[in-house]
């Protein structure tokens, strides 16, 4: 069984309302339909504990804990593996990609977001999606 684009459940996690509807807005057009929101860590936690996401759009810079700070958490919890994080973030320098990818993220996206930008990510995320499956079915 592949995974494809149509089966992803997405969480989109940014203290600005405006962002998280641009990023619904554009991964809506690439096929993904379950997606949920959430204005801030706290929410996104509460989000994960009680559902499953294949990937989580999460912003950096949020007040209270930071987008990178549950990245951090998150990858420290074994039931995340197969989670994507595709960090969002105004953070062009090179210093916060390496930082965000060193701690577990799977893709990094400097805003503004483009749909056609999105589409890259979402491409490699089902990628790396269907590489966990298969690195899991060859373990079994």
């Amino acid at each position: 069984m592949t995974f494809s684009v149509s089966d992803l459940k997405a969480l989109v996690v940014d203290d600005h309302m405006i962002v998280r509807c641009d990023i619904e807005r554009h991964i809506k057009t690439l096929g993904i339909t379950h997606i949920d929101q959430a204005a801030n860590v706290a929410e996104a936690m509460t989000k994960l504990g009680s559902a499953d996401y294949n990937v989580v759009f999460l912003d950096w810079n949020m007040p209270g804990r930071s987008g990178y700070n549950m990245l951090e958490q998150c990858r420290g919890e074994t039931k995340y593996d197969n989670t994507a994080f595709v960090i969002v973030s105004a953070e062009s320098e090179d210093r916060y990609i390496i930082e965000a990818l060193k701690a577990g993220a799977t893709s990094y996206i400097v805003k503004p977001v483009s749909e056609n930008i999105l589409r890259e990510h979402v491409t490699r995320v089902v990628a790396w999606i269907n590489e966990r499956m298969e690195e899991t079915r060859q373990t079994a």
